[in-house]
């Protein structure tokens, strides 16, 4: 069973590494000239934040991981979702950083008349993964090694990915209404707020509360 976890851990940031090397190989590789260089470059803080959404998603794959021990049939098939979701994932990632750029150093955008679908097949697949990664960390809870603590952990962890979910899909609702297109990406900037707040209220080492929680 260990030998069978190690593959699917290994199988699993393969994948996630492979997402990244699309997004560096959809960029067009070594620019040619100095115009698509200074595109290039113009997108590198675009390309960050894209990293760093695929950053967040494996770490806390990773943490559910540690918390699930040897798992079990949900948080296997959970796994697999989301590694098939993340190389869908990543091509309206690649879509965003591409427009960005574009927008940046002036030049044509392919996707500028169609900002809208791009904000929602962002926000459909950004929504999708919190979902899977909020579904990993309730299949954490089941592992019956872990303490009262540690469930609590996994139960806050869980709820978090929910908030993630619930602010992807009000951004891709704002999508499709033209008046409220702008506003579809400035809703993701709550989140260190809404988290915040919850984080800060939420009591991460009561054991004694954790048993209330994990029922």
């Amino acid at each position: 069973m260990t030998s069978g976890q190690d593959r699917l851990d290994a199988f699993t940031d393969a994948a996630f590494a492979f997402a990244v090397t699309l997004m560096v190989a959809g960029t067009g590789g070594m620019a040619p000239d100095y115009r698509q260089l200074e595109a290039a470059i113009a997108g590198a803080p675009s390309f960050a934040i894209a990293f760093a959404i695929i950053a967040m998603f494996w770490l806390a794959h990773v943490r559910a991981r540690r918390m699930a021990g040897d798992g079990d049939w949900r948080f296997v098939l959970l796994t697999l979702a989301l590694v098939f979701t993340v190389l869908l994932y990543v091509h309206p990632l690649r879509a965003m950083a591409s427009s960005f750029a574009a927008f940046v150093t002036g030049q044509a955008d392919d996707y500028g008349g169609r900002l809208g679908q791009m904000f929602a097949l962002y926000g459909a697949g950004f929504v999708l993964m919190s979902l899977l990664t909020a579904g990993l960390f309730a299949a954490a809870r089941r592992n019956p090694d872990l303490d009262a603590q540690r469930r609590r952990e996994a139960y806050g962890q869980m709820i978090i990915w929910l908030i993630l979910v619930a602010t992807g899909l009000l951004s891709t609702i704002l999508t499709f209404f033209r008046a409220t297109i702008p506003f579809a990406p400035m809703v993701y900037a709550t989140l260190p707020i809404s988290i915040g707040i919850f984080a800060s209220r939420y009591r991460w080492t009561d054991a004694a509360e954790g048993g209330k929680g994990t029922t």
